[in-house]
């Protein structure tokens, strides 16, 4: 039986790695073309402004029907993070987006500057500056790892944009724009009957590539992401943001005692 996941390429470096730094060609993209609504809470205000530069990386992956489909990521600083099969991954800047096709087309992934020209060449991503935070990469993948965790991807379900859009918020107070994820929304809604129209599409399309006769299912709902919802994770990120709050309340009405905690691990405060 075939599988319908988005794996991205392999990738070995651990968050809070060094990265490298982004091809200047990609820069300098519409923030508010990659940003949908924004956080009107103080809890995504106090997270925005900080030290840590948030990019938004887009690439278009299809077309069907009239509509786009994106594969996306965040990056923090010089450091990429993406979300698939193995959970939350960290790489140099593009790596998830650049490398694969890279690797396809026999050249080197490892020189930023062809980087950017295979990606401006195919004019199929951008990298959008959407702002700074207080919270480091470091701290974004310890939030969102026990939402994202090895084994619970889904390309409709639970997928990099998905992940995209609650990194997003926790790092911004903003939310991925819709159009990111509009195919997800349609499919995820109209279920099962987009999925059962999904394989009778795929099923003739694999035929017609390749000759073969798939009698099975290839897309098949991955039971570890068919509840996910990412509002959920972002109302978690709102509490965790209110005790942050109340804490750092608590510990001014205690006239300022010392805490072992750096300013980095708090969540909600500039």
């Amino acid at each position: 039986k075939l599988g319908l996941q988005h794996e991205g390429p392999a990738c070995t470096r651990r968050p809070g790695s060094p990265g490298r730094r982004l091809p200047s060609a990609l820069l300098g993209g519409d923030a508010a073309a990659a940003m949908g609504s924004s956080s009107s809470s103080p809890a995504g205000k106090g997270r925005s402004g900080g030290p840590h530069q948030v990019w938004v990386v887009s690439t278009e992956i299809l077309r069907v029907a009239g509509l786009t489909g994106f594969h996306t990521s965040i990056v923090v600083d010089e450091q990429e993070f993406f979300f698939d099969r193995e959970g939350i991954m960290a790489a140099p800047p593009l790596w998830s987006h650049i490398a694969g096709r890279a690797h396809a087309k026999g050249s080197s992934s490892s020189s930023s500057s062809s980087s950017a020209a295979a990606a401006d060449e195919a004019g199929r991503t951008q990298t959008t500056l959407i702002g700074t935070s207080n919270q480091s990469g470091k701290t974004l993948v310890e939030v969102l790892s026990p939402f994202f965790e090895k084994g619970t991807y889904d390309i409709f379900y639970k997928n990099c944009n998905t992940f995209t859009d609650a990194a997003m918020y926790f790092l911004t107070g903003s939310r991925l724009a819709a159009k990111y994820n509009r195919i997800e929304r349609l499919i995820t809604s109209t279920n099962p009957v987009s999925t059962r129209l999904l394989n009778r599409i795929f099923r003739a399309f694999v035929q017609h590539t390749t000759g073969t006769v798939v009698d099975g299912d290839i897309y098949t709902t991955n039971p570890e992401a068919e509840d996910f919802s990412v509002d959920d994770v972002i109302a978690t990120i709102d509490e965790l943001a209110a005790d942050s709050d109340e804490d750092d309340d608590d510990s001014d009405d205690d006239g300022g005692a010392d805490s072992d905690c750096s300013a980095d691990s708090r969540i909600g405060r500039g």
